[in-house]
């Protein structure tokens, strides 16, 4: 009994077609047991009857839970059951995005894609007129500039914030608001300014009246303007001398955003993007809009700009894809 006892303790358990093991597995197993057997081969030793009769009670016990495992209502009778899967938290955000390669197009886009080609390089000319016939989107879309720029804005010396004055307009009504005080205030409602207030204009804004495009201050409204920072910053509303909203003249402030003054900046992955138009802009409107934007680029790179200025230029409507320029002859037009 006790040999038969530890022989199922150290070896597993052996087929009915399998050899007899012999005499010598006993002392000289095959397989080393684990340390969890040791406990169970000292009392085989010690008493032979009492362990061998634990050793059936273990494989009955055993078997017994695994046909309750599987035997249960979901019809596996004494087979696996399903491969468990780990419960997954829903993914949110960018992660809940389809990829790239799961993502399905619009007929409308696949068709005015085909219009262009993708390795291409345009020319300026070439390529406004084929954003103008790639345009079928049920309203007037926006022609749209991105320029790839060899900046890295965590660096003062890298930092592009200008702005630029497009000679053929921007095609949107701009709704201004003026911060000023004393005769001022009058200047501004003659120039044409929707909005015009001293400090109830400020307590208006801190309770969340943000019915205004742009906000231009006078530069004796400053001091009491910082406390606005956090309302105003984040939407990019703050005035700010490089962007031409802090002026102490505003009436030609108010008149050049009016007739099509637009701010830009480079953004952290040094891409810059600028609206010069729509797309209903005879092409000739669009290309002076759209060169002025490229001088006005060109005029203020940084001084920490080092090596190749422009990476890639692309131009595009809001709803179409994108056309790449060629660079050196964007530059010499």
């Amino acid at each position: 009994a006790a040999a038969t006892a530890s022989a199922s303790l150290l070896a597993p358990a052996a087929s009915s077609t399998a050899p007899a093991a012999s005499p010598n597995a006993l002392f000289f197993p095959s397989s080393v047991p684990s340390l969890r057997a040791y406990p169970r081969l000292l009392l085989a030793f010690r008493c032979p009857a009492a362990a061998a009769q634990g050793a059936v009670l273990e494989e009955e016990e055993a078997e017994a839970d695994q046909r309750d495992q599987y035997d249960d209502d979901d019809g596996y009778e004494g087979g696996r059951g399903p491969p468990f899967t780990a419960p997954t938290r829903p993914r949110t955000g960018k992660a809940a995005l389809p990829l790239k390669r799961d993502r399905t197009r619009s007929k409308r886009f696949l068709e005015i894609q085909k219009l262009r080609e993708i390795k291409k390089d345009y020319d300026v000319p070439t390529a406004i007129s084929l954003m103008k016939r790639m345009s079928h989107a049920k309203f007037v879309e926006s022609a749209e500039a991105h320029f790839r720029m060899n900046l890295d804005p965590k660096y003062n010396d890298q930092q592009l914030r200008a702005t630029v004055n497009l000679p053929k307009g921007t095609g949107q009504s701009v709704k201004i608001a003026v911060l000023t005080q004393g005769e001022k205030i009058d200047e501004a409602r003659a120039a044409g300014a929707d909005i015009v207030g001293g400090e109830d204009l400020i307590e208006q804004i801190k309770g969340g009246f943000m019915e205004f495009d742009k906000l231009i201050a006078s530069p004796d409204m400053m001091p009491k303007v910082a406390g606005l920072g956090k309302i105003l910053g984040p939407r990019g509303l703050m005035p700010n001398p490089k962007a031409g909203t802090v002026s102490p003249n505003i009436t030609q402030a108010i008149e050049e955003f009016k007739k099509g003054k637009v701010e830009y900046r480079v953004d952290k992955s040094g891409i810059v993007h600028i609206p010069f138009g729509k797309v209903d802009f005879p092409e000739e409107d669009l290309i002076a809009n759209f060169m002025a934007v490229v001088r006005s680029v060109e005029r203020n790179k940084p001084s920490g700009a080092k090596g190749i200025y422009w990476k890639t230029a692309y131009l595009c409507s809001s709803m179409g894809p994108s056309i790449k320029l060629n660079i050196k002859e964007m530059l010499d037009y």
